[in-house]
């Protein structure tokens, strides 16, 4: 046999690429798992990159921090705590202390845990802001024109655990053998 072509030339038997989606998919496969993980890990580079601060720091360095985004660590004070409203949304106001310092709260995010109540230290997050037109008027707190925005909060909680339930637990205790 002879490799001629109709003509009586010699014919091009060299494989040729193939053609359409094939080519393509693998491509697409892998700008699509690179990007996943670019924004992976931006967002743990700017969870991780959050800074922490007491309620006394932070204030000091208000200006400083101007309205990027921080760790607030405080204790709510008795009597402060109000559920509110603002721009349409469920929000909770309240102040919160360190040391010597006052700090007023406007919460937006989901609703805080059971734990959440007076003197029990938040860990909260968000930036500083303007008093917003429209927030409930604070009282007992700072009042100082500018608020903490959180729209994260979660309770700090010690490991110890109490014998208020003794029964319960034995029953527990039993239950699993």
């Amino acid at each position: 046999m002879s490799d001629l072509d109709a003509g009586g030339r010699d014919a091009d038997l060299t494989p040729r690429a193939a053609r359409g989606r094939r080519r393509w998919l693998p491509t697409i496969a892998v700008v699509v798992v690179l990007a996943a993980i670019g924004v992976l890990l931006v967002v743990l580079v700017r969870d991780a990159s959050l800074f922490v601060y007491e309620a006394d720091e932070a204030v000091e360095r208000r200006d400083e921090l101007g309205d990027d985004r921080f760790r607030l660590i405080g204790s709510p004070i008795e009597g402060t705590i109000v559920e509110g409203e603002l721009d349409g949304r469920s929000a909770l106001y309240f102040s919160v202390r360190f040391e010597d310092a006052v700090v007023d709260v406007i919460h937006t995010g989901s609703d805080p845990s059971a734990l959440f109540q007076p003197d029990v230290p938040v860990f909260l997050e968000g930036n500083w802001s303007a008093t917003p037109a429209g927030a409930i008027t604070f009282t007992g707190g700072a009042a100082d024109g500018y608020v903490f925005a959180s729209d994260t909060l979660r309770v700090k909680h010690d490991e110890e655990y109490r014998d208020d339930n003794e029964g319960r637990i034995s029953d527990a205790e039993q239950a699993g053998q």
